[in-house]
């Protein structure tokens, strides 16, 4: 489509003339090289749903015309840079005493559990392989089962919120207090923390988040325990008994009684072919002993799993970072990693608001 439209130019003070404007194009927020948001809003989510080129390919099949692959990841970046932004305003909130004191005055406490869970993902960068870090932020409820089942109602995961960015440990404590600010969890009636043993979680919970209560992810501790077993009878025809010994241990484990589960792996330690697992299972259930009282979890109803950011990994990362032969810039593929979490957090209207606002002059 080819349009005409007038051009005006405007005079300084002094009668000299300045650079002008086409008034149309404020109007209908067209910009020279420059797609307009609506049709950015539909590049950036197909480019937060699939590798550039193959998103291109396909929006030229939807819209008739093409868009190229550099069109397409700016706008996506665009969009993740937009929640950057954002989140830069969180962090300095959160460490605004004034801001902290008003809330604390004028936000009611919040009621029920919130959950969170920590995480990272290994993503490939120019520079080499680099950590993804995430946190979810979640409530949860039971769930539904069959009309006179005896089962208790399972647990689930809703209202999820994923945050995402590259940042060393020490630097994504401030980001955990801060997208935590958002969601009220120093407000929070209960705060609980679901994760897997990793000591640079814990050090964050512990020195953001000293009053939540700490878990950590069940099938994480199972998964040493697996190991044990697989040492200990490595061949098929051990299968029988490789089971029993898991299905025997992982039932100590499940009443949480974790002393007599280091009492059973200490003898392991030295076995020439399942010592290495069984000195790795004890160090492991030492260090997380007082996270895993599995009984008394499920009788007072908590989440004992940490899927929330298992799964976001696995949307985030293993779906979209870890195309073959992608290699992301820092910007880029941070950029894009936020753009795909704002999407699966159900918060990409806000991105859209924002990206909608933008002024005319790029």
């Amino acid at each position: 489509v080819t349009y005409r439209r007038r051009y005006y130019y405007r005079r300084s003070a002094q009668g000299a003339r300045t650079t002008g404007a086409a008034l149309l194009d404020q109007r209908l927020r067209l910009q020279p090289g420059q797609v307009t948001p609506t049709l950015a809003r539909l590049l950036a989510l197909m480019g937060v749903n699939a590798p550039f080129l193959k998103a291109a390919r396909l929006v030229e099949r939807f819209l008739l015309f093409p868009i190229s692959e550099n069109t397409l990841r700016k706008e996506t970046e665009r969009f993740g840079k937009l929640l950057q932004d954002l989140e830069q305003t969180w962090l300095a909130q959160s460490q605004d005493p004034h801001w902290l004191q008003t809330r604390q005055r004028e936000v009611p406490p919040g009621s029920g559990r919130l959950y969170a869970s920590i995480d990272g993902g290994m993503v490939p960068f120019e520079d080499g392989w680099h950590e993804l870090k995430a946190v979810t932020w979640y409530r949860v409820t039971a769930g539904s089962v069959a009309p006179n089942s005896p089962e208790a109602p399972p647990l689930q995961a809703h209202h999820i919120t994923y945050h995402c960015d590259r940042l060393p440990a020490e630097d994504f404590g401030l980001f955990l207090w801060a997208t935590g600010c958002q969601r009220d969890a120093d407000r929070a009636e209960e705060l609980v923390f679901v994760c897997d043993g990793a000591a640079w979680i814990w050090r964050l919970v512990d020195t953001y988040y000293p009053q939540a209560v700490q878990i950590v992810d069940w099938y994480h501790a199972v998964a040493y325990l697996a190991e044990v077993a697989r040492a200990l009878y490595p061949t098929e025809k051990e299968k029988a008994q490789r089971e029993a010994w898991l299905a025997a241990h992982e039932d100590i484990l499940w009443w949480g009684q974790v002393d007599n589960l280091l009492w059973q792996l200490e003898p392991l330690t030295t076995h020439p072919t399942a010592g290495e697992a069984a000195r790795r299972a004890s160090t492991y259930y030492q260090h997380n002993q007082h996270r895993m009282d599995y009984a008394r979890y499920r009788e007072e109803g908590y989440f004992i799993g940490s899927g929330t950011v298992e799964s976001g990994l696995k949307q985030i990362v293993a779906l979209r970072l870890k195309e073959a032969g992608a290699r992301w810039s820092l910007t880029g593929g941070v950029a894009t990693a936020k753009a795909r979490a704002a999407w699966l957090s159900g918060d990409w209207d806000t991105l859209v608001e924002l990206r909608e606002t933008l002024p005319l002059a790029v």
